[in-house]
C-alpha cells in the first residue's frame, strides 16, 4: 500500500471510503491473483479498516454480533475466528460465540487486505473526495488536498454520519459532545451530571465508556425510552415464522408476535425467532408496498430496530446494573429545549411522552447519541451534496440514502442509471433498509466486484 504522497493519475476503481464497506469491496477486488486492476482507496483516516464502527480504542465497545458470524468472505464464515486464534484471542470454538472488542474487528479488516493477492496494486490516499465529475473516459475525481484522480470506476462507501442535533432545539451556542467521538466522551469529568439524546447503539457506547469512571448522574432521553434488547445465546438454524409475507404491515407483525410467543412456549428464547428472520431481512422490505413502508417508518421502526439490532449481553448488563443504582436513568420524552446557563451550565427542556406537562432539568454535558443520518448532506462543500447539485444522484425512497439499481448503480435525477458509479451500505438504506451490517456488506462488496471484473473483461477484449 503506497504512501499517501503518491497520487496516481488514474486507477481502474477508486473506492471513496476507507471504513469496513470499502476496505470489503476492495477485499474482493484484490482478491484475484490473476486480476490487473488498478485500486484506489481514498479516506483521510491514517489507516484503512477503522470507520465510524471499528476505530474506536475502547476496549469495552463490543460487537454487536458473535464473533462468528462476522468472517469478511461470505464462503469462508469461520475466516475471522481462525484470524482471532490466530493472534491469541482464544480457541475457537469459544471465539464463535465470543462479542469481541470491535477495535479487534478493524484491525482484522486491515490485516486481512493487506493479504490479499492483488494488494500491492492497492494505493491508499489519505485524503477526502469533494467532487467528482464526468469525463470522456470515466470519472475524476477531485481531492480536498487539491490533487485529482482519474477512474473508470467509483464505488461510494462513505459509510454511516451522526444525526445532528435538529437546530430548532439548540438555543445559542450550546456545546454538544457527540457520542462517536470516543475522546470527547471519555473527557468528560467523573462527576458531571449528563444528558444523552437517543437511547440506540450510540447511546449504548457513550455509556459504555462513562460506565467505569464516570460517578455523575445519566439521564437518557428519547421518544420512546426503548434500549437495545440483549442477545440470547445459541440461535440453531430453523426456518422463519410463516405470514410474514402478507401485504400489510400490521399482519406481518401479528405474525412476528405469533412466532416469538411460540418460541417463549416452547422454552426457547424470542430472540432466535429474529435470527432466522435475518436472512430475509431486505426481501420482508422490498416486498412491502411503498404505503406500508412508510408506516413501517411511523409507527414501528423502533420497535424493530431494539429487537433486530440487538447488543452483547455484558453490555446490556452493564446498562441494567447502572439502572439499578439509579445512576443511569432512562426516560421517554421528546427533547424541546438545550441551552447554555451563564454558570456553564445547560437547561434541557423535554416534554415527558406520557404527560401533559414539560419538564425541565440541569446538567453539566450533553451527548448527542441520535443514531446515523439517514438522508444526503446537501452542502456543496460535501461530496453528497455536490452530486445532488449536479443531478448525478438523488434521494432514496422515503428520502432514504440515494436512489440505486438492483445491482447497486446509482440512479440520477433522470431516471438513468450511472454506469460507472456504485454505491454500498448505509445509501442503499432506502433500497433495502438492512444494509449496514457485515452480513449485507460482505455481499454488496462480493456483487460489485463481480460487476466491475465482468465490466472490465468487456472493456478489454484478450
Amino acid at each position: 500500500m503506497s504512501d499517501e504522497r503518491e497520487t496516481p493519475a488514474a486507477v481502474d476503481v477508486a473506492i471513496v471510503g476507507g471504513g469496513a464497506a470499502g476496505v470489503l469491496v476492495a477485499l474482493r477486488l484484490l482478491a484475484d491473483p490473476a486480476s490487473s486492476l488498478r485500486v484506489a482507496l481514498v479516506d483521510p483516516a491514517p489507516e484503512p479498516g477503522g470507520g465510524a464502527a471499528y476505530a474506536t480504542a475502547q476496549v469495552t465497545h463490543l460487537l454487536n454480533v458473535p464473533a462468528g458470524r462476522m468472517s469478511a468472505f461470505q464462503d469462508d464464515p469461520g475466516h475471522f475466528v481462525r484470524y482471532l486464534v490466530a493472534h491469541g484471542h482464544g480457541d475457537a470454538e469459544s471465539l464463535s460465540t465470543a462479542f469481541v472488542p470491535r477495535r479487534a474487528y478493524g484491525r482484522y479488516l486491515l490485516d486481512t487486505l493487506r493479504a490479499q493477492p492483488g494488494f500491492e496494486a492497492l494505493r491508499a490516499l489519505r485524503d477526502r473526495v469533494v467532487g467528482i465529475d464526468v469525463m470522456p473516459s470515466g470519472q475524476r475525481l477531485r481531492l480536498a488536498a487539491g490533487g485529482q484522480l482519474d477512474a473508470r470506476h467509483v464505488v461510494l462507501a462513505v459509510g454511516n454520519r451522526p444525526r445532528p442535533l435538529p437546530a430548532s432545539v439548540l438555543r445559542g451556542e450550546v456545546p454538544v459532545v457527540e457520542a462517536w467521538d470516543d475522546g470527547a466522551v471519555a473527557a468528560i469529568p467523573e462527576n458531571a451530571d449528563v444528558c444523552i439524546v437517543g437511547s440506540g447503539l450510540s447511546m449504548v457506547d457513550a455509556v459504555l465508556c462513562l460506565a467505569e469512571r464516570h460517578r455523575g448522574r445519566l439521564r437518557v432521553v428519547s421518544r420512546h425510552g426503548l434500549l437495545p434488547r440483549p442477545h440470547a445465546a445459541g440461535g440453531p438454524a430453523g426456518a422463519p415464522p410463516t405470514g410474514l409475507d402478507a401485504p400489510s404491515l400490521r399482519a406481518r407483525f401479528r405474525a412476528l408476535r405469533a412466532a416469538t410467543q411460540a418460541a417463549t412456549a416452547a422454552g426457547e428464547p424470542w430472540q432466535w425467532v429474529f435470527d432466522r428472520l435475518r436472512p430475509r431481512g431486505q426481501a420482508l422490505w422490498t416486498s412491502l408496498p411503498h404505503a406500508e413502508q412508510q408506516r413501517f417508518l411511523r409507527h414501528a421502526v423502533r420497535y424493530w430496530d431494539v429487537h433486530r439490532h440487538r447488543i452483547a449481553p455484558v453490555a446490556a448488563a452493564t446498562l441494567a446494573t447502572l439502572q439499578a443504582s439509579g445512576r443511569l436513568q432512562v426516560q421517554a420524552a421528546r427533547l424541546q429545549g438545550v441551552a447554555l446557563r451563564e454558570d456553564g451550565r445547560i437547561d434541557v427542556a423535554v416534554q415527558p411522552r406520557h404527560a401533559e406537562a414539560p419538564e425541565q432539568f440541569k446538567v453539566d454535558r450533553v451527548i448527542n447519541a441520535t443514531g446515523i443520518d439517514t438522508t444526503i448532506d446537501p452542502r456543496p462543500d460535501r461530496l453528497l451534496g455536490q452530486l445532488q447539485a449536479n443531478g448525478r444522484i438523488v434521494a432514496g425512497p422515503h428520502g432514504l440514502g440515494v436512489s440505486v439499481a438492483v445491482d447497486g448503480r446509482v440512479v440520477d435525477a433522470a431516471g438513468r442509471t450511472d454506469p460507472a458509479l456504485f454505491v454500498i451500505g448505509a445509501l442503499r438504506m432506502g433500497q433495502l433498509w438492512e444494509t449496514t451490517a457485515i452480513h449485507e456488506l460482505r455481499e454488496q462488496a462480493h456483487d460489485i466486484a463481480a460487476a466491475i471484473a465482468s465490466l472490465e473483461g468487456e472493456a478489454r477484449p484478450g
